[in-house]
């Protein structure tokens, strides 16, 4: 039996694949070598059928991806708004973010997956993070790393860090129960975590380094060494 344990990666359905007549489900390369080189088995998830793949993995990791409609958090879209190719492809991933909640799956949330994870919890986005001394899209800049928290242990650092950063919403209200982790210094929350999940979230994308840099890597370790666990607890639980 393979030592990888199996990573569930949601996709995301996208009106328009290059070769395909139709639709696809996809995810960015990246984020599959990312998990694949540290020691995992990805499992792509489509969004357009209810499958049952998610009561199947050892750990999840969501990826970034489009807007999130605004109406899930009481607002109607503003002229920024760049929504999802797929009509329910917000209620697929929420219950991604679900299914790591009540079965205790361990989860890396990358960009929009915090920002759902927020707004499941109740809180609200900035629909446009703008008028900031740091650049969000398509940058590296520095963000602050709480130590103790769930994020310094899996990062094995505390304070600066340096991340690739694309995105141009960002957290609002903060949901219920979340604990900021992280900030970036215009005090664009960059991180959450609640301590009653085995989820780390955050704003950056670690996937667009994993391959050169260790503090990005480190979170794709840790998400596969906590799947790892869990799927020999599992193992061992049905011997």
């Amino acid at each position: 039996m393979s030592e990888r344990p199996l990573i569930g990666v949601p996709a995301m359905s996208s009106a328009k694949v290059n070769g395909l007549r139709y639709s696809g489900s996809v995810v960015a390369d990246a984020v599959l070598r990312a998990i694949a080189a540290a020691g995992g088995e990805p499992v792509v998830v489509p969004p357009v059928l209810a499958s049952g793949l998610l009561s199947r993995v050892d750990g999840i990791v969501l990826p970034g991806g489009s807007d999130i409609d605004p109406t899930r958090y009481g607002q109607q879209p503003d002229e920024t708004y760049a929504g999802t190719d797929f009509a329910d492809q917000d209620q697929a991933d929420a219950r991604a973010i679900a299914a790591a909640e009540e079965q205790g799956i361990p989860t890396l949330l990358i960009c929009r997956g915090l920002q759902l994870w927020n707004v499941e919890r109740g809180g609200s986005l900035h629909q446009h993070w703008s008028d900031s001394d740091v650049e969000h899209v398509d940058s590296v800049h520095s963000v602050e790393v709480a130590g103790g928290s769930r994020l310094s242990a899996a990062l094995g650092i505390s304070g600066a860090v340096d991340v690739s950063s694309y995105h141009h919403q960002a957290i609002d209200r903060l949901g219920d129960g979340l604990e900021i982790t992280a900030r970036a210094a215009d005090g664009c929350i960059e991180a959450v975590e609640d301590s009653n999940h085995a989820i780390v979230a955050v704003q950056w994308h670690p996937e667009d380094r994993a391959e050169t840099d260790p503090v990005d890597s480190a979170l794709f370790t840790w998400v596969v060494a906590q799947a790892k666990e869990r799927m020999h607890s599992r193992l061992g639980a049905s011997v």
